[in-house]
């Protein structure tokens, strides 16, 4: 081979195609151009609806209970919100709204409810009546709560509580009357349990109980009677406890007295 081909080999070697070396370039441009759109579109925001305090279930909204914030445009879609308060002041809250929760559209409703709602968002069964109870014989008491509901006959009259609870379970009597002119010994009746705590006024000491027509009727008739009422709290899953439960001193045994509470399935 003649040193004039082996030269022109040495050149065709070195002749780099340069459409790799283009194509390279034009990749890291493409890549640096959306990773600059990516960035701008990542801090853009937009506005969103949030509660300013809290709204109870079936409170209409105002303007006041609004308010809002940017948050990015690019976020999940269970941030997505509503982005004018315009479109939800006047509708009514669909549950209890607390502030700061980000409004939703299944948060709100166009109609109020058709029962009478609580401050608290508690709303009243139909077919059932609001009776105020002092809680001043409870204590402390929430609305997830139930109450025991009973009153004292300081006369002792057994037809007042054992004789009605006898003629519905067709027996004799508990306390019989007394073979000697002794003076009935006052008792104490629990009247029914496991009423529903609607709402709670604690500044009032007053308790709203959800309860049948006629047992509101009942507690009436016992106040215009002038006897005490007393009231227990007691949890929403616990047993029903016997209704027209009379217990004068007379009948209280060692052995009942001091036997636990049984715990329910869900006490365990």
């Amino acid at each position: 081979m003649s040193a004039a081909g082996t030269l022109n080999q040495a050149l065709t070697r070195r002749r780099s195609n340069p459409l790799p070396a283009i194509l390279i370039v034009l990749g890291l441009i493409v890549t640096a151009v959306f990773t600059v759109i990516a960035f701008l579109e990542a801090g853009r925001s937009e506005p969103v609806v949030i509660l300013a305090r809290d709204v109870p279930f079936g409170q209409q909204i105002q303007a006041e209970d609004l308010t809002v914030v940017l948050l990015p445009r690019h976020r999940p879609v269970q941030l997505a919100g509503i982005s004018s308060p315009a479109s939800v002041i006047g509708q009514f809250a669909a549950r209890n709204l607390a502030a700061n929760d980000l409004l939703q559209p299944s948060m709100v409703m166009e109609q109020p409810p058709t029962q009478p709602v609580y401050p608290n968002g508690e709303a009243l069964t139909p077919g059932m009546v609001p009776v105020p109870f002092s809680t001043e014989t409870i204590g402390p008491l929430t609305h997830r709560d139930r109450v025991n509901i009973g009153f004292n006959d300081p006369n002792g009259s057994p037809d007042v509580c054992d004789r009605a609870r006898s003629a519905v379970e067709d027996r004799a009597p508990t306390l019989q009357p007394p073979a000697s002119p002794l003076p009935p010994r006052p008792y104490a009746c629990r009247l029914f349990s496991g009423a529903r705590v609607l709402y709670v006024d604690h500044e009032a000491q007053v308790a709203y109980l959800e309860m049948t027509p006629y047992q509101s009727h009942v507690i009436w008739a016992l106040q215009a009677a002038g006897l005490p009422l007393w009231g227990e709290r007691y949890s929403s899953d616990s047993p029903v406890l016997p209704a027209l439960d009379r217990l004068d001193i007379g009948q209280i045994t060692a052995t009942e007295l001091t036997t636990p509470v049984r715990l329910t399935a869900n006490d365990e």
